[in-house]
C-alpha cells in the first residue's frame, strides 16, 4: 500500500493569494419558508462581507423558475447588494440542476484561470423540475471542473439528496457540507469563503508511475481514479492553506531475495498563486523485502495503517448504506459490525482516535439497523457527510 500526500503551505493571511469569481446559488423553494430562508439570506449577507473589492459576486434563486438577483460584478456597494438579499422570498418546486448552470453562467462571464471560480449551492430539498439523479448531478460538476469550476454544495436540514450533492461537489473536486440546524449556515459560509480566499495553489496534479513488474491493484476508495497501464494522475484543481489530500495506492510487488525495490514515482505539479511561477516536485516510493515477521510488524508505518483502517471503515459504511436502501438491513448491521471487529483486530500501530470513535459509530448504526430496520434521515446523512471528510481529509 503506497500513501502519497500532499500537504499544502501555510497560507499567508496578511495578503490574498487569488481572487474569487464566486456564484451563490439559493433554493427558494417552498421549503424554505421561514427560518431556512432567514438564516439563508444572512449567510448570503456573510458571504458578501467575507469577499474583497477585487472579487466578483453573482446571486441565482431558483425555485420551478430560474433567476439572476445579482449579475456577476466587483464587491463595492456591498449595502445595495444585502437589499436585494433581503428581499428574496420563498416560492414553488426545486430547479436545483438548472439553477447550478446558471450560476455557472455568471462565472463564465468574468472566468479567469488566475482566480478560484466557485459555485456555492445552498438547497434544503429534492431536484424536481429538471434533470434529479446524482448520476446526472456527478455529470454536470465533472463538465464544470473540465471547465475549471468546483461547485461547493450545502445541504440543509434532513430532506435534501445527499446522494445527489455529494456526487455534485465531488465530481467538482469542491466541499460538501451538512447543515442540520439553519442558525449554523452563516458560520458554514464563513469557514467555506475562508478557505476559497486562501488558494495557494492552483492546476494542482499529481501523476504515480509504478515501474514495470509492480501491478497496479487500485486506489483504495477512489472507484473513479483509474490506471492507464502503469501510470494514474490525479488532478486536484485548487490547494488551499495548511490543506492535505491523501490517497492509498494498492498494489502487487515482485518478490525478491533481498534488497530494495522501488514501487512507484510521484510527480506533482502546480502553479504557486502567489508567485504565478509553475512548480514540479518529485519523490520515489521504496521498500525492502524480508522474511522476518518481526522486522515487517515494526517496519509498519501509523500513520498509513490508519489512513488504511479508516478508508476501509468508509467503504463498509457506504455498502451498509446501499444495502439498507436496498431492504437488507440485517445484511448491513452484520457488514458494519464485522468491520468494528476486523478494526479491533489491527495491529497497535493501526489504532487512532479517529479509528476508535469510527469504531463506536459502526456499532451505533448496526444497533439502528437492528433496532428499526433501516437508517434514519439523519443517520444517513452523517455516515454520508462523515464519509466525504474522510475521503477528503476533513476529520
Amino acid at each position: 500500500m503506497i500513501q502519497v500526500e500532499v500537504k499544502a503551505k501555510d497560507a499567508d493571511t496578511t495578503k490574498r493569494m487569488a481572487p474569487i469569481n464566486l456564484a451563490l446559488v439559493l433554493d427558494r423553494s417552498g421549503s424554505m419558508a421561514g427560518a431556512k430562508l432567514e438564516k439563508a439570506r444572512q449567510a448570503a449577507a456573510v458571504a458578501i462581507d467575507q469577499l474583497g473589492a477585487d472579487d466578483l459576486f453573482s446571486l441565482v434563486v431558483y425555485d420551478d423558475e430560474v433567476e439572476v438577483l445579482i449579475p456577476p460584478q466587483r464587491v463595492k456597494d456591498r449595502e445595495d447588494m444585502k437589499r436585494t438579499i433581503s428581499g428574496i422570498r420563498d416560492g414553488g418546486s426545486t430547479a436545483l440542476y438548472a439553477g447550478v448552470e446558471k450560476g455557472a453562467a455568471q462565472l463564465r462571464k468574468y472566468f479567469d484561470k488566475e482566480k478560484v471560480n466557485r459555485v456555492v449551492l445552498l438547497s434544503d430539498g429534492i431536484a424536481n423540475v429538471g434533470p434529479s439523479s446524482p448520476s446526472a448531478l456527478a455529470k454536470l460538476g465533472k463538465e464544470l471542473r473540465g471547465e475549471g469550476f468546483g461547485v461547493t454544495t450545502v445541504g440543509l436540514g434532513d430532506d435534501y439528496n445527499e446522494d445527489l450533492m455529494t456526487a455534485l461537489a465531488e465530481a467538482s473536486r469542491a466541499n460538501y457540507y451538512y447543515v442540520k440546524d439553519a442558525e449554523k449556515l452563516p458560520g458554514v459560509f464563513r469557514d467555506e469563503l475562508g478557505t476559497v480566499k486562501n488558494a495557494v495553489a492552483r492546476n494542482v496534479q499529481i501523476t504515480i508511475t509504478l515501474p514495470d513488474g509492480v501491478k497496479p491493484k487500485a486506489v483504495l476508495g477512489e472507484e473513479d481514479l483509474t490506471f492507464r497501464g502503469q501510470t494514474i494522475t490525479i488532478p486536484l484543481a485548487e490547494l488551499f492553506g495548511s490543506q492535505t489530500r491523501r490517497f492509498l495506492i494498492a498494489c502487487d510487488a515482485p518478490a525478491i531475495d533481498a534488497g530494495e525495490i522501488e514501487l512507484a514515482d510521484v510527480e506533482l505539479s502546480y502553479e504557486d498563486t502567489g508567485t504565478g511561477r509553475p512548480s514540479t516536485e518529485k519523490q520515489a516510493a521504496k521498500i525492502a523485502q524480508t522474511n522476518d515477521a518481526s522486522l515487517v510488524e515494526k517496519s509498519i508505518r501509523p500513520d498509513v495503517a490508519s489512513s488504511v483502517a479508516i478508508t476501509r471503515s468508509r467503504l463498509a459504511k457506504e455498502e451498509a448504506v446501499k444495502l439498507s436502501d436496498a431492504g437488507k438491513s440485517k445484511d448491513a448491521a452484520d457488514l458494519l459490525l464485522r468491520q468494528a471487529t476486523a478494526n479491533a483486530a489491527l495491529p497497535a500501530a493501526a489504532q487512532s482516535e479517529l479509528l476508535k470513535s469510527d469504531d463506536r459509530e459502526l456499532k451505533q448504526k448496526a444497533a439502528e439497523l437492528q433496532s428499526t430496520g433501516s437508517l434514519s434521515k439523519g443517520s444517513r446523512k452523517e455516515i454520508q457527510y462523515e464519509n466525504y471528510q474522510d475521503k477528503n481529509q476533513k476529520r
